[in-house]
């Protein structure tokens, strides 16, 4: 139990370290995921315009964000992202895509088409729909310059999440395995103690010496039988000594 405490105040300690880190890197990264900031471009409804995209960063594929404001009432996007006349592949938003609202009185961004260029160059993005502005948004931009704003944080932020949530499984599994011996222990106990070899050899000469002992020991009814054995005992001594004396009388 003792590395199962060890191991879970450490990880207690990295976990909370980690925390205190997001708590600050996210008030120094908010205005770099704000996409009316950072943006690649902005485009109105019925328009286009050209971009330069990059298809690859030092992580991998590169995708690029199109969001809109929400609103009630807010129609489907029409959007298409063209090179050389070619469409961009692109995916619905999955569940990492979450709304963007940098402070309370901002507005709220969501995502709604992900493009994925399969090569670099100059792109032109339209806006087909009849109202609403679209933001073509480079995420691994943002966190590339939320990295370099704040690395000390971010880098203490993800050493604390990588090796602060191991190390309490860790902890959780050496704790239930501790847990689990004590009560077999328990248990164990609660049973006679196994006799070892020499107990049993012990055990069985003190049984011998008992019953040779109770061979020793007259029965109940040994009184009488030792008494009707005196009294012939007695009785042939007198008959011996009468004889004797008869004929020490006769001379």
């Amino acid at each position: 139990m003792g590395w199962a405490k060890t191991i879970s105040v450490i990880s207690f300690f990295l976990l909370l370290t980690a925390t205190i880190a997001w708590s600050s890197a996210s008030e120094e990264s908010e205005k770099y995921l704000d996409p009316a900031q950072f943006n690649e471009a902005v485009v109105a409804p019925g328009e286009s315009i050209s971009v330069n995209i990059s298809s690859t960063s030092i992580i991998g594929q590169r995708e690029y964000l199109v969001m809109r404001i929400v609103e009630d009432g807010s129609p489907l996007p029409d959007v298409r992202l063209i090179l050389d006349s070619e469409d961009c592949e692109w995916i619905e938003p999955g569940f990492l895509h979450v709304d963007r609202q940098v402070a309370a009185d901002s507005p709220q961004f969501r995502t709604v088409r992900v493009f994925i260029p399969e090569e670099s160059g100059t792109y032109v993005l339209y806006n087909d729909a009849e109202e609403g502005n679209l933001w073509l948004v480079d995420d691994i931009k943002a966190q590339t310059m939320i990295l370099e704003s704040s690395p000390v944080t971010i880098l203490v932020m993800v050493t604390g999440c990588c090796i602060g949530g191991p190390f309490g499984i860790i902890g959780m599994i050496l704790a239930l395995i501790g847990w689990r011996r004590n009560s077999v222990s328990a248990g164990v106990n609660m049973h006679a103690p196994l006799m070892t070899t020499d107990d049993i050899y012990k055990s069985l000469h003190r049984e011998q010496n008992l019953e040779v002992e109770a061979d020793l020991v007259p029965s109940p009814f040994t009184d009488v039988e030792e008494k009707q054995g005196f009294g012939k005992v007695a009785e042939l001594e007198d008959h011996k000594e009468d004889g004797n004396w008869e004929n020490w009388d006769n001379g």
